[in-house]
């Protein structure tokens, strides 16, 4: 059943990728609009497809590989090098696609078995602390807790990848018209209500 929507999801995905390059009007207004040119992008420290689609081959599921990306995935970051909207566009169209193939990829090897469940139960250490890094559709999701002297959460703090590229969007836009904001703005998709806003 998964392998059967995740071939639909890729028909449908593929037809509307042709519309768009098969539409000059679409094409002229995304191509060389909201440009974050990579110098740029690694100032500000921007992540996820947002810096990939400037030529920042930054992406935690090859700098950190975990889960699925250290034992059974090779995965190869695509990167864009143009920074534009149509970059920023392409790169969500390919990596959708990418994401299709993990999938097809993990049910090929897959074979039910029993899964090791995590001890949720388990007592933390005390006064401790710990991080995680994630690549999320955006980029990378940091996640860092600390514990008490009684082993409980006393800090926990989320760190959103829309926090590093609320910036390149303001960069994206200077000295573009007014009627291109909306364009920009959808192309890097930044989270409105992400916890550090």
């Amino acid at each position: 059943m998964i392998r059967t929507y995740v071939a639909e999801i890729r028909r449908r995905y593929n037809e509307v990728v042709e519309d768009i390059k098969s539409s000059p009007s679409l094409l002229a207004r995304f191509e060389q609009c909201g440009i974050v040119p990579k110098a740029e992008m690694q100032r500000i420290g921007g992540v996820g497809m947002a810096a990939r689609a400037s030529g920042v081959k930054r992406d935690i599921r090859t700098s950190h590989p975990y889960a699925a990306y250290a034992s059974q995935i090779q995965h190869e970051s695509i990167v864009k090098r143009h920074g534009d909207v149509m970059a920023r566009l392409t790169m969500r169209c390919s990596e959708v696609l990418q994401s299709a193939d993990y999938i097809e990829q993990m049910l090929a090897a897959y074979t039910p078995t029993d899964i090791a469940r995590p001890d949720y139960e388990a007592p933390m250490v005390a006064e401790s602390l710990a991080f995680s890094l994630i690549e999320g559709w955006r980029g990378e999701i940091c996640h860092v807790a600390t514990t008490n002297a009684q082993g409980e959460i006393a800090t926990y703090k989320i760190k959103d990848p829309s926090l590093h590229n609320w910036l390149a969007l303001a960069i994206a836009v200077r000295g573009e018209g007014i009627s291109d904001f909306p364009i920009c703005n959808k192309s890097f998709n930044l989270s409105y209500c992400g916890h550090d806003l």
